[in-house]
């Protein structure tokens, strides 16, 4: 699974799944940052990567905007104090 990591997300987060053994990239390191949501979902798509952002607006941009079917988002809603159960999550996916 390629993951490509919101601007917004918690480092210690990126740091886990990359110590896990997952293929993430951050968003500042592709030059993206700062960039439109719709940006990033066409980078998503056209690259075979999966969004994790704690964000809300991917969400709502795929299930309600004019990109439904574009990309994929996963949405975090976490604590910091989470983070590592967040990492061994992902594990099971």
């Amino acid at each position: 699974m390629r993951l490509l990591a919101d601007e917004n997300l918690h480092g210690g987060i990126i740091q886990g799944l990359r110590k896990a053994n997952f293929e993430v990239l951050f968003v500042p390191d592709i030059d993206l940052d700062g960039h439109k949501d719709r940006e990033i979902l066409e980078y998503v798509e056209k690259n075979d990567f999966l969004v994790i952002s704690g964000d809300k607006d991917f969400g709502g941009l795929i299930e309600f905007g004019m990109l439904w079917g574009i990309g994929k988002v996963m949405l975090l809603r976490y604590r910091i104090l989470n983070i590592d159960q967040i990492v061994k999550n992902f594990n099971y996916y």
